[in-house]
């Protein structure tokens, strides 16, 4: 489930950025690059097999894709950078560590080393992760391999399981031990240089994060049995606090989105069945200290992340399994955007 949330926040992330990217391949072939040629980047048209898995955009403009091409069957897959400067128009591949994605099918406990998602701050300061952690502050140039120590234990599925960066300052949710069940912790860097420290003595069960400029949350989510009863949160990065929280009924959090240090969105979710998961949606106007209960979201799609642009707390984009929803109004209402119907990727006709 955490790798498959995992996914679904890059996807949607991605969305949220550039109002809308799809970087999918085509019968046309290959998306072609640009001549140019830059520090660590290859002028090498990126196929048209290239399957992104996770995006990062430092501007509505620029950002990365990571992803694999030709791969099949589950098997063994070696990760691949792609990076556009002109809003996904062009892409060409970006230098990458020799690393392989992380395929969720197979066994956690032998895949110590690979990674799910990427994270760049800006041009230079980027990181690739889950479960391992790989960062460049040469805009790809060069990486290195990261090891947090702590009681991170890596052969037992320890590493990375979610990242942000904001104002300077790098965060991420290390799950140390998932094999026991150990709570996630929270994990803080410069984004200019490789100084991981911990946040406190903070943990929480699958814990949900955001940030936006200074200001972050964290909190326990959804999953094997957890309820968020507080959440954790910092206007400055620094001095941390904990307000109540609470989801409706028996709903667990599943995701936080912020489109300001004020103004967050909570994505509650029930019970899922047939394809289904049960949805609430909750807003905050005053840095997570209080919520109040907006609407359910669509029931199609199990589990679900949203994201917000910045300063639009009105404009939501859900994320769930196959589909893909939108709300101008705060989730008040409801459209689809994309959803998958098995064989290819749809987009509703205008009513």
């Amino acid at each position: 489930m955490r790798a498959h949330v995992t996914r679904l926040m890059s996807a949607v992330t991605a969305a949220v950025a550039l109002s809308a990217v799809v970087l999918v391949g085509t019968s046309a072939g290959a998306v072609t690059a640009p001549a140019s040629s830059g520090r660590g980047q290859a002028t090498v048209a990126v196929p048209a097999n290239f399957e992104p898995v996770s995006a990062s955009f430092w501007s509505p403009a620029q950002g990365v894709a990571l992803g694999g091409a030709g791969c099949t069957g589950g098997g063994a897959c070696t990760a691949r950078l792609a990076v556009t400067s002109d809003g996904g128009a062009h892409w060409r591949f970006l230098t990458a560590p020799d690393v392989r994605l992380f395929n969720s099918a197979g066994n956690g406990l032998t895949q110590s080393s690979a990674v799910r998602g990427v994270v760049f701050a800006d041009r230079l300061d980027g990181w690739l992760y889950g479960p391992g952690l790989y960062a460049t502050h040469d805009g790809g140039a060069h990486w290195r391999r990261i090891f947090l120590g702590g009681d991170i234990i890596p052969s037992l599925g320890g590493g990375v399981a979610t990242m942000a960066a904001s104002s300077g300052s790098t965060y991420a949710v290390v799950s140390p031990d998932p094999f026991h069940g150990k709570p996630d912790e929270l994990y803080k860097s410069p984004a200019g240089r490789n100084a991981w420290a911990r946040v406190g003595r903070m943990t929480a069960t699958l814990a949900a994060f955001a940030t936006s400029g200074r200001a972050a949350w964290f909190a326990p989510g959804a999953g094997g049995g957890a309820r968020a009863t507080h959440l954790r949160a910092t206007a400055d990065g620094v001095h941390w606090h904990q307000y109540p929280f609470a989801c409706p009924g028996n709903y667990g959090l599943q995701s936080i989105a912020a489109a300001s240090p004020s103004d967050l969105v909570f994505l509650c979710t029930g019970e899922s069945s047939a394809g289904h998961t049960a949805k609430e949606v909750l807003l905050s106007v005053n840095g997570g200290k209080t919520e109040h209960l907006t609407g359910p979201a669509p029931l199609a799609g199990v589990g679900g992340v949203i994201a917000v642009p910045p300063r639009r707390r009105a404009v939501i984009t859900l994320a769930a399994e196959y589909f893909l929803y939108r709300s101008a109004d705060g989730g008040k209402t409801w459209k689809t955007v994309l959803f998958y119907s098995g064989g290819a990727i749809g987009v509703p006709c205008p009513t």
